[in-house]
């Protein structure tokens, strides 16, 4: 009886079927080239929609999966349709919390229509999506162990589906792209924190300092106690992390709240 096929192995390079095999995976590829100067997120997400459209696929998933003792946690996903996968998670997570890999070997899921028997919970689920097949793709990190990064993809709309590449070309030109985007994902710099959310009359206290004034002074000015506006400042050096009136100040003007 046909199931899923399961395979952990060096990417080994698909029969090219004919021109128009070649060229889907000539344009794939290049819209992997952006990778090497993405800096945000957003470059990722716009690499991995232009990947996945090249291919045919009509749903897709990447997912960057830290592992730990705990278990595998995710660190971040691109996805089209929310939790489109969830039907396979139970033969896709044991293919993600899997370790120990040398680097360049691939594992992968495959589940086809014409694969599996009509009462397995594959072919149940690719009914349920309206697919022909799907792939689930892990590739380690540089050093395997610790990050991987997963491709989910789903192709076809029923039995008879032809698709355009061959498993084992479309297996290396994911394996390929999912590399890429991890390596790119761990390129990017750290995120930016995010400002702290000040209060208006924080704010106002903050820029009457920065020009100068004393607490009794900004007190007058504002018509409130000078005990107030110290307890203002106190709440401005916790959200700021900072421990004197210049420190807030300086870093006020770096996050640009003044």
């Amino acid at each position: 009886m046909k199931g899923p096929v399961h395979t952990s192995k060096p990417p080994r390079r698909g029969a090219v079927r004919g021109p128009e095999s070649q060229e889907t995976a000539t344009r794939a590829l290049s819209t992997l080239r952006p990778l090497f100067e993405a800096s945000s997120v957003a470059d990722l997400k716009k690499v991995v929609q232009e990947f996945t459209d090249e291919l045919g696929a009509r749903r897709h998933a990447f997912s960057v999966i830290e592992r730990a003792q705990g278990g595998p946690s995710l660190r971040w996903l691109c996805e089209d349709v929310p939790r489109w996968w969830s039907g396979f998670r139970s033969e896709l997570l044991p293919l993600v919390t899997r370790s120990g890999s040398r680097p360049g070997h691939i594992r992968t899921l495959r589940c086809a229509l014409d694969d599996t028997p009509p009462s397995s919970p594959f072919h149940r689920e690719l009914r349920r999506l309206g697919a022909h097949s799907a792939l689930f793709l892990v590739a380690e990190a540089q050093h395997p162990g610790a990050t991987a990064a997963c491709f989910s993809l789903l192709f076809g709309a029923g039995s008879g589906y032809a698709p355009p590449l061959g498993p084992g070309q479309l297996t290396s030109l994911c394996h390929h792209a999912a590399s890429l985007l991890l390596d790119a994902y761990l390129r990017l710099p750290p995120p930016t924190p995010k400002s702290a959310r000040l209060s208006a009359r924080e704010l106002e206290c903050l820029r009457w300092a920065a020009v100068g004034k004393t607490s009794w002074e900004t007190a007058h000015i504002l018509g409130v106690s000078e005990r107030t506006v110290n307890f203002h400042f106190s709440n401005v050096f916790g959200k700021l992390k900072v421990n004197n009136k210049q420190a807030a100040i300086a870093q006020a003007i770096f996050r640009g709240l003044l």
